[in-house]
């Protein structure tokens, strides 16, 4: 993975920062399902260019760390901060073997699991996240829609194009195309919904939810992104460290 972004780090932050889908649907969302993360803690694992990062600290976070296994991304994620003194602290660790940064309120994680090659893999992701969680802290993330329906209602006019697997074997592989200029392939791995649940309690979460991605309610969005919401590419999930006894 981090070979993957290394390489197209530069297209694809300006893509994520320039794509009206993710300011207006998986933002909105994320923002929705995280509530107020004002005076609390935040590690943003999968952080890329720090682009949840930054927006978090500008909503009030106390202290924000982001973390990502490209160092180039990382790189890009320091530079966009230059002179902006948001004090967001930038590292680089692969999600599979994080060490503890902290006792964090929440952890936020955007395209993270779909990296695992294995189920193996996927379990160390969730085990790290969950030690760097205070009790009661919860996890946010956002994953592709394992039910996401190919023939279903196109997203080509969203900009994205993504292929899972025909068979839908876990573990699978799957690409994502983002029409931006110049186009942007990415390379990740089906899990169906069971198998991220399973893996989370067996980590140690509970309160798994799922929240389908909603755009932000202004008459034009709605309209625009119906097709999309009806079939959607990506999703969030919810999950919470238990509290102590």
């Amino acid at each position: 993975m981090a070979m993957q972004y290394d390489k197209i780090s530069d297209a694809y932050s300006k893509a994520a920062n320039q794509f009206v889908f993710k300011r207006v649907v998986e933002c909105y969302t994320v923002l929705k399902v995280l509530g107020s993360v004002e005076g609390k803690s935040v590690l943003d694992v999968a952080c890329g260019d720090g682009y949840y990062a930054r927006l978090l600290r500008q909503r009030g976070a106390a202290r924000v760390v982001g973390v990502d296994v490209s160092e180039q991304m990382i790189k890009a994620a320091r530079e966009r901060d230059a002179g902006a003194e948001l004090g967001v602290e930038y590292r680089v660790h692969d999600a599979a073997d994080l060490p503890v940064l902290g006792s964090f309120d929440r952890v936020t994680a955007a395209y993270l699991l779909n990296y695992a090659s294995t189920r193996e893999q996927m379990l160390r992701m969730c085990q790290g996240m969950f030690a760097n969680l205070a009790p009661g802290g919860r996890l946010v993330a956002v994953l592709p829609n394992a039910d996401f329906d190919p023939p279903g209602p196109s997203s080509v006019k969203y900009g994205i194009v993504m292929r899972p697997p025909e068979d839908r074997k876990e573990g699978g592989a799957t690409t994502l195309d983002l029409l931006v200029d110049p186009p942007i392939s990415i390379r990740f791995f089906y899990w169906s919904r069971s198998t991220h649940e399973q893996v989370l309690a067996e980590a140690g979460f509970g309160d798994i939810h799922w929240h389908p991605l909603e755009c932000s309610p202004e008459p034009e969005h709605v309209e625009f992104w119906r097709d999309y919401l009806g079939n959607q590419h990506s999703i969030a999930l919810s999950c919470r460290k238990p509290p102590l006894a």
